[in-house]
């Protein structure tokens, strides 16, 4: 995208007495800039959060800054004085401004930002739609084997996820075939050692006290424990 410093139209004339307010009509939009296509969302409850944590800083802080090392890699800090380097892009939200740095913009550009409630508190998360461990959302099929998938996936939800979560952990529906139960594991999980300990200890028992038909629970990813982790759904 290669935006560059647009703080205040720096180095391009006389500044406008506050660019910032006037820029907060079009969140997320680079100061400076004529688009259309925010660089990074961030939901209503994200931004209620990151204000919430400013304001009771002492004194209070007006700036956050979001890093990016890599696909699926953020990081996010508060900015103490508030300013931004010479090649810093500056994002302007209602009561707050985000500084990405030249490096982490290609990263950053088209990325969301949301606050997750789970048990015992909630965090910040980033999500990108080119996020090759971004998590699978997949619609329940019609008939009675969407029963089935809606029963897995809320015990997923609602048992599984919050407690793997501690862990920056995910795992997701993939398909159901007869009894068997295929997942992927993502996030912390993803290449973690005790990953198959998770599947077969966690994932696996909780399904099957549930559902006591299920009889086998595969994970879809290459570190699937002593098991080909291809696979190819089946073709109708």
């Amino acid at each position: 995208m290669g935006i560059g410093n647009k703080w205040f139209g720096r180095g391009q004339g006389e500044e406008p007495e506050n660019p910032l307010a006037e820029a907060v009509s079009r969140e997320g939009i680079p100061v400076g800039l004529n688009q259309d296509t925010p660089v990074l969302e961030i939901t209503d409850l994200a931004k209620e959060r990151i204000r919430a944590v400013l304001e009771a800083q002492e004194p209070p802080m007006t700036a956050i800054r979001v890093a990016a090392m890599g696909p699926g890699r953020y990081a996010m800090n508060l900015e103490p004085n508030g300013e931004p380097d010479l090649t810093d892009t500056v994002l302007p939200y209602a009561g707050f401004k985000v500084l990405v740095d030249a490096q982490s913009l290609t990263f950053v550009e088209g990325a969301s930002l949301d606050y997750v409630e789970q048990f015992g508190g909630g965090g910040f998360k980033f999500s990108h739609p080119n996020d090759p461990n971004a998590r699978v959302r997949k619609e329940a099929p019609e008939g009675p084997e969407g029963e089935i998938w809606r029963q897995i996936q809320q015990i997923l939800e609602e048992e599984i996820n919050p407690a793997v979560a501690g862990h920056g952990g995910f795992i997701d529906l993939i398909d159901v075939q007869g009894n068997t139960v295929f997942v992927k594991m993502g996030g912390g999980c993803q290449g973690c050692g005790m990953a198959n300990v998770t599947l077969k200890q966690g994932v696996e028992t909780v399904l099957r006290s549930h559902l006591p038909h299920i009889e086998e629970v595969l994970d879809t990813t290459d570190h699937a424990g002593g098991r080909n982790p291809y696979y190819a759904p089946t073709t109708k």
